[in-house]
C-alpha cells in the first residue's frame, strides 16, 4: 500500500507532468495521459525519453524512502555516509543545479537546502543531521522535479551549450540518481546492522556449495572505453587495449568458497596479506565479511530488511579489497585487471537479468545466461573488485566538474565492475567504472579470480 502522502506527491507530479485522473480501478485512482500531437523530430523523442526516465528513476527512490523510518532518517549510522534522509533530498538538489542552475543560469528554488544538500566540503556530514524531515524533503523533491520539467520543456537540446546537447544534464542527474538508490540500499543494510535486533536466524542445512571453475579467455583486441556523449568523464576516452590469453572464473566467488577460506584460517595467515592489507585486518579484527553472521556451524548475513540464511552459491559479499587480494592469494591466483574485466563483459550479451531492489539481496550465481566464454554474472549480482586503481584513461577530461572522478585518481581507489543486485539497468552498461579505497566493505562487492600465468 503506497502512504498517502507518497500518493499525493506522485498525483502531484503527474498532473504537472499533463496526467489526470480517470475512474477508480479495484479501488485505486488511476492517471492518464491526455493524447494529443507532440512535436515531431528526434529531439523531441530524446525529451520524451527523459521525461519516462526521470519518472520511473524518481518513482524507484520514492519507494526507497518508503522503508526508512523517521527515527533514522537524520541518523549518522557510519563515518563514511551522511544521513540516510540526506541522499533523498541531495538527488533533488544534484538534478535541479545541473539543469536549471548551470545548464540555463536559474536560480535555484531555496538556496539554503541546496546547500545542507550538496556534497560540499563546508557543509561537513555531521551537519546534514539537520536536513528537514518527511514532509520537508518530499516538499523538496516536488518543487526541485517542477522546475527541471520546466527547464527540459523550454531547454534547446540542439545548442551548443555542452550541458544541453542532448539532455546530457538531465541524463546526468538520472545517473547519479540511480547511484544513490544503490547508496540508499546500502544504508538500510547499516541500519539493520547497527540495529538492536536480535541477530538469529531460521537454521537449515550447510551444504558444500559449488567451486568456482577456470575457464579459458581468448586474447584479443578492443576498444575499451565509451564515445557515447552522456556517460560519465572516467569512462572517456575510448581507446584501444590489447589482451593476453588469461583463465577466468566462471563465476563469482561463492559463499561456500569464503567459508573454506576461514575454516582454513585465511583471516589469521599475515603471509596472505599484503602489510597494508594486514595492518587493516588487525586494526578492524576482521574474521569474516562485513555482514555476515556465524553460528552453531550455519552461516548467515544482515541483508537491507533484516537477517536471512546465506546460501551457499551465493556471491561472497561485503569484501574489502584487500580481503579479495587475501582470498585470491590464498587460491594460488589473482584480480582480473580492468581490461580484462572488460573484455570479458563485451564478449557476453547480458544485460542484468540479477538486479532489482525487489529480491533485496544476491541469487545463486550461473542463472544468467553465459557469455561466449561460459562465464556467468557479469552484469548485476555483486560488483567485483579488479586489482587495477582508479586512473584516467588518455585523454580524460573531468566534466561536469572535478570531484566525481578527477579527485579520486590518485592511485588509491581500485575499480570494481559489473554492477550488484541493487544496481540500476540504467548503468549496468560494459564501460561503467566504480571505485573504493581498498579497506572499502559495506558495499555490495565481491570478487572474480583470475589463473597466474
Amino acid at each position: 500500500m503506497v502512504p498517502q502522502v507518497f500518493a499525493n506527491l506522485f498525483l502531484r507530479i503527474a498532473q504537472r507532468n499533463g496526467l489526470g485522473r480517470s475512474g477508480p480501478v479495484d479501488g485505486r485512482t488511476r492517471l492518464v495521459r491526455p493524447v494529443h500531437a507532440s512535436p515531431g523530430g528526434r529531439l523531441s523523442q530524446v525529451k520524451d525519453e527523459l521525461r519516462r526516465r526521470l519518472e520511473s528513476t524518481r518513482a524507484r527512490t520514492l519507494s526507497l524512502l518508503g522503508h526508512v523510518s523517521d527515527e533514522h532518517l537524520r541518523v549518522r549510522v557510519h563515518s563514511f555516509y551522511s544521513p540516510i534522509g540526506w541522499h533523498f533530498g541531495h538527488v533533488g538538489r544534484t538534478e535541479e543545479y545541473w539543469t536549471c542552475g548551470q545548464a540555463l543560469g536559474r536560480p535555484l528554488v531555496d538556496d539554503h537546502l541546496s546547500w545542507l544538500f550538496a556534497d560540499v566540503a563546508d557543509n561537513p556530514k555531521d551537519n546534514r543531521t539537520t536536513i528537514p524531515e518527511r514532509e520537508g524533503i518530499l516538499r523538496y523533491l516536488e518543487e526541485t522535479r517542477c522546475r527541471v520539467l520546466d527547464a527540459l520543456d523550454e531547454a534547446d537540446l540542439s545548442e551548443q551549450n555542452p550541458y544541453l546537447a542532448e539532455g546530457y544534464a538531465f541524463d546526468f542527474a538520472i545517473q547519479h540518481e540511480c547511484q544513490h538508490q544503490e547508496t540508499i540500499c546500502e544504508m538500510l543494510q547499516l541500519i539493520q546492522q547497527r540495529g538492536s535486533a536480535e541477530r538469529t536466524f531460521e537454521p537449515i542445512s550447510w551444504t558444500p556449495g559449488q567451486a568456482s571453475e577456470f575457464v579459458k579467455v581468448a586474447g584479443g583486441s578492443f576498444e575499451m572505453g565509451c564515445r557515447e556523449r552522456n556517460v560519465y568523464d572516467n569512462e572517456k576516452v575510448a581507446h584501444p587495449v590489447e589482451v593476453e590469453p588469461f583463465t577466468v572464473g566462471r563465476t563469482p566467488v561463492t559463499a561456500f568458497e569464503w567459508t573454506e577460506f576461514i575454516a582454513d584460517g585465511g583471516y589469521r595467515t599475515p603471509s596472505l596479506w599484503s602489510a597494508c592489507g594486514w595492518k587493516w585486518r588487525e586494526e578492524s579484527e576482521a574474521e569474516m565479511p562485513e555482514y555476515w553472521i556465524s553460528s552453531q556451524g550455519q552461516w548467515g548475513t544482515v541483508g537491507a530488511t533484516g537477517v536471512r540464511v546465506l546460501h551457499p552459491d551465493e556471491p561472497a559479499q561485503s569484501l574489502s579489497w584487500f580481503e579479495a587480494e587475501a582470498f585470491a592469494r590464498w587460491k594460488g591466483a589473482r584480480l582480473l585487471t580492468e581490461s580484462e574485466w572488460e573484455w570479458l563483459r563485451r564478449r557476453t550479451t547480458e544485460k542484468g537479468a540479477v538486479h532489482g531492489i525487489d529480491g533485496w539481496g544476491a541469487k545463486p550465481v550461473g542463472q544468467t545466461s553465459p557469455s561466449q566464454d561460459g562465464v556467468y554474472d557479469l552484469a548485476g549480482n555483486c560488483w567485483e573488485w579488479t586489482s587495477s586503481p582508479f586512473l584516467p584513461y588518455d585523454g580524460f577530461e573531468a566534466f561536469p566538474y572535478d570531484g566525481y572522478s578527477k579527485d579520486h585518481m590518485k592511485g588509491a581507489h581500485r575499480v570494481c565492475r559489473g554492477g550488484s543486485w541493487a544496481t540500476s539497468p540504467t548503468i549496468l552498461r560494459p564501460t561503467f567504472r566504480n571505485w573504493y579505497v581498498p579497506t572499502y566493505r559495506q558495499g555490495f562487492l565481491g570478487v572474480r579470480l583470475a589463473g597466474v600465468s
